[in-house]
């Protein structure tokens, strides 16, 4: 069985299961395309990402933890007791929820000092902490049995924005299953130009996904930790998927490399009985506003198609003023 994944002006063939499996892509390769930007209802129109090699150590860097010690402070409350008499109100401290009954003073007895501590601050507040990456909560598909048009990634998505090439598939357009049903993301590594009109998309790296326009701000930044992973090649040989993760550099006013892995994701043959490969990332990956994935044919370096699923990420700033700015945002 053929099926079809029209991107912009790519379009990518699956052919199987069949003895003779081929893998297809073409591009529309007319005149008057367009290019992807931001909506002009979005931020301002920001130039294209550019990197460099040098790069903040990660231990200059904050750090910032979900829980952490903090001191307690007091504060105090003067209860005075007075001699019976008529009852009535007089003025006295009062703790929330606490009835308090009181008599009118005819003599002052005695005056005590009560210390009663704080309530203790939340150590965390908003959106905190891990989270997966799983693209499930977004309906796609068609009832067309060949053809699938599919639309570039929603930016942002889950506060992270995507470079073109990515989109949401449903596994029965592909053939690894789904880790966490019924969506993966692709990547189709892009050469034409006429693409989904997805905003700041072109601000980061092809194959990118991160905090793109909002680098700076480190409430957007994330520790990236592992991924399933899968290549669109026919199972004639693995595939080389790189890995690279980027910093924003406040001195630089720029995202640097700060992180590099490769790993290997084993043929699938005839595109039968295929299965994601999960990649655990090595330590260096955190505190990034950015991570990278592309897929290369195995030691020819020829860009390929790759699908991904439930990325588990860790946001890196987990005060109570970036969990709020991030559930007050998109």
């Amino acid at each position: 069985m053929t099926k079809v994944i029209s991107y912009g002006d790519t379009a990518v063939s699956f052919v199987f299961p069949s003895p003779n499996i081929t893998t297809t892509v073409s591009y529309w390769t007319g005149e008057d395309s367009t290019v992807t930007g931001p909506l002009p209802s979005d931020l301002q129109t920001i130039a294209l990402t550019t990197r460099t090699s040098r790069q903040t150590p990660l231990s200059a860097l904050p750090s910032f933890q979900s829980f952490s010690s903090r001191s307690r402070r007091f504060r105090t409350v003067v209860t005075t007791i007075y001699e019976d008499g008529d009852e009535t109100t007089a003025p006295v401290a009062k703790r929330q929820d606490v009835p308090v009954t009181v008599t009118e003073p005819t003599q002052i007895l005695a005056t005590a000092t009560v210390e009663i501590p704080d309530a203790p601050e939340p150590s965390s507040c908003g959106e905190s902490g891990n989270f997966t990456l799983n693209f499930d909560d977004t309906v796609v598909g068609n009832d067309d049995n060949i053809l699938f048009v599919a639309n570039g990634m929603t930016n942002p998505y889950h506060h992270l924005f995507y470079a073109n090439g990515y989109t949401y598939v449903p596994d029965k357009w592909e053939p690894f299953p789904a880790i966490s049903q019924p969506n993966v993301a692709m990547f189709l590594p892009l050469t034409g130009r006429l693409l989904p009109n997805t905003p700041f998309a072109g601000t980061l790296l092809p194959g990118e996904l991160g905090a793109g326009p909002r680098a700076s701000v480190d409430a957007y930044w994330f520790n990236a930790y592992s991924a399933y992973f899968g290549c669109a090649l026919s199972g004639l040989t693995p595939c080389t998927l790189r890995i690279s993760g980027y910093r924003y550099d406040s001195v630089l006013k720029e995202e640097v490399l700060v992180a590099e892995q490769n790993a290997t994701l084993p043929a699938c043959w005839g595109y039968i009985n295929c299965r994601l490969t999960q990649v655990f990332f090595n330590e260096q990956f955190q505190a990034l506003s950015g991570i990278q994935f592309n897929a290369y044919t195995y030691n020819l370096n020829i860009p390929q198609v790759h699908m991904m699923d439930d990325l588990q990420l860790e946001w890196y700033n987990n005060t109570c003023a970036a969990g709020i700015l991030r559930i007050g945002n998109r």
